[in-house]
């Protein structure tokens, strides 16, 4: 089965519990992030790694958060206050 969730912002506990409710198997199912995996939540780095262990399971659109992340990291935008 194709589960499509948006908006996780680096909320990694949320994400488990729904993982775990939808009964998530990455070797039968699979999931697709709608953008907006980092920034507001507490865990953004520890949730990039989860969906990035899921391997060919997770495919993964950027947001507009995601994309300000590049940016900071490539030295194109300076980091704002409230970026995790």
């Amino acid at each position: 089965m194709v589960h499509l969730l948006g908006d996780v912002q680096g909320c990694l506990q949320p994400l488990e519990r729904l993982l775990a409710e939808i009964g998530f198997s990455p070797s039968r199912d699979r999931i697709v992030v709608l953008g907006d995996l980092v920034n507001r939540g507490p865990e953004s780095l520890a949730t990039l790694r989860r969906l990035m262990g899921l391997g060919d399971a997770a495919q993964c659109l950027l947001g507009n958060h995601d994309l300000h992340l590049l940016a900071v990291a490539q030295g194109v935008r300076p980091p704002q206050r409230g970026d995790t």
